[in-house]
């Protein structure tokens, strides 16, 4: 195999082994980060509604409280004494150690004039028929008007409670304290961010807001805030939102906190995750790739062991193939050998002559005698040549057979001693006689005396 195609079968076994379990993994981390966020964000939801109704109870509860007061007051002091400014201001210090809720107080008659005040302005004799909050008032008998100007100049609300004293309408109206009512509206536990105000509905704010916003200023969000559905949270912008109704419908009471810090856990356990998952993927790649070139390597090294089993095969198919072709030479040789026999016989035959007619007579005779008898020696070596040729190349099931080594290791060193004698080395083979015969196949005892001989020569 080519080094490139090597090359190949690494960038594809690197690409498996990466991402096979970091495609699942990712997307285990991208659903299970979705559920933990739509989680997380359920819960700061119910927890902004759940503070945002229990804050709008007690925010309910103290403007409750103060018209509760002031209907105690027309009803216990009664007109009559609370005409009387001195008396006013005995009531007024009196509601301010229990609480400091109230500014000022004022009596005012069914024409809307201002008979008795106490408190820090100037404000007896002044009319408040034309007040929007003073005909709200008559005609609901109690009341909490919007922030106003009024005749101080500077915001605030009051609380007004109407009763009926000797056939004559009369309305007991206190100021309340704004600072004291801002920090009960923006006293919430909602962490860094969160924030709780109020506006009226035209978005105007009735309490000043943390982020910023002065009293009567009016909101950007004047339209979500009217139409929000009550007491559900919702998501707005990076922020979750509640909005609650207060003061018969008229306020809206805002408690807000920012998105980033409710998923600020989330972050953290992101980030946790995320140097997890760095160190995680870290290591599969570092795994990726040894144990890559470790299957490369072996790949490589039987590739080799393939080829090198190729080599072999072809080697011992041309060594059959030249056994084959040994045999078929011993063959082709074996029919010249014994024609050759043959027509040697004859000479012989006809050498022995005598008589007139004799081809040869005297030494020439003897000589040609002699010369057969070399020829039938050379013949009747290359006959056993050939025959240990068609032994080493025959190819059949192994037999075990009684041997003669007397006579079977000459045959043997016969097939070699002509190598030997090419390469400058003497081979001789002396055999007792006594030797017993061994029982073995004759095929594998042949080849591994030749190999053991042909070790030898090497050697020398």
């Amino acid at each position: 195999m080519p080094p490139d195609m090597y090359r190949d079968v690494r960038k594809k076994l690197l690409a498996v082994m990466i991402l096979v379990p970091v495609v699942p993994f990712l997307a285990s981390l991208a659903i299970g980060y979705h559920s933990y966020r739509k989680s997380m964000e359920q819960a700061a939801v119910t927890i902004v509604e759940r503070i945002a109704a229990d804050h709008a109870v007690l925010i309910t509860t103290f403007l409750d409280e103060r018209i509760v007061d002031l209907e105690l007051l027309l009803c216990s002091e009664g007109s009559g004494r609370l005409v009387h400014k001195q008396e006013l201001e005995k009531i007024l210090k009196m509601l301010k150690r229990s609480s400091q809720a109230f500014i000022d107080l004022g009596l005012i008659n069914a024409e809307g004039d201002q008979v008795a005040y106490a408190g820090p302005y100037d404000l007896t004799g002044k009319n408040y028929s034309h007040e929007a909050w003073y005909m709200q008032a008559v005609k609901r008998k109690s009341y909490v008007s919007d922030v106003y100007l009024g005749y101080r100049r500077k915001p605030h609300f009051v609380v007004a409670a109407t009763a009926l004293q000797n056939g004559e309408s009369w309305m007991l109206r206190a100021t309340v304290d704004q600072d004291v009512f801002g920090n009960l509206v923006e006293g919430i536990s909602l962490g860094r961010t969160g924030e709780a105000f109020i506006v009226n509905g035209d978005g105007k704010l009735q309490t000043t807001k943390r982020t910023g916003g002065q009293l009567l200023e009016t909101v950007p969000e004047a339209d979500l805030f009217k139409n929000a559905a009550p007491f559900k949270a919702t998501m707005a912008g990076d922020s979750i939102l509640t909005v609650v109704p207060l003061n018969r419908g008229k306020w809206r009471f805002i408690v807000r906190q920012n998105l980033d810090e409710v998923l600020q856990e989330l972050d953290w356990t992101v980030m946790s995750i995320a140097l997890v998952s760095l160190a995680g993927g870290g290591l599969i790649i570092f795994l990726a790739f040894t144990q890559s070139g470790g299957v490369v390597s072996m790949l490589r090294r039987k590739e080799e062991e393939r080829l090198a089993m190729e080599t072999h095969l072809m080697r011992a198919a041309r060594l059959a193939e030249l056994g084959e072709m040994s045999a078929g030479f011993a063959h082709e040789i074996n029919n010249p050998l014994q024609i050759m026999t043959s027509e040697i016989a004859l000479m012989e035959i006809t050498a022995m002559e005598d008589g007139e007619d004799a081809p040869v007579e005297g030494q020439g005779k003897a000589d040609l005698l002699d010369g057969l008898s070399q020829l039938k020696k050379q013949i009747e070596r290359c006959s056993v040549i050939t025959r240990s040729i068609l032994k080493f190349g025959r190819h059949v099931d192994p037999e075990t057979t009684s041997l003669n080594l007397a006579e079977f290791l000459p045959e043997i060193c016969n097939m070699v001693s002509r190598k030997a004698y090419v390469s400058g080395i003497h081979l001789s083979c002396a055999v007792p006689g006594d030797i017993p015969p061994v029982k073995a196949d004759a095929g594998q005892l042949q080849q591994v005396l030749l190999n053991l001989l042909n070790n030898a020569l090497q050697a020398v």
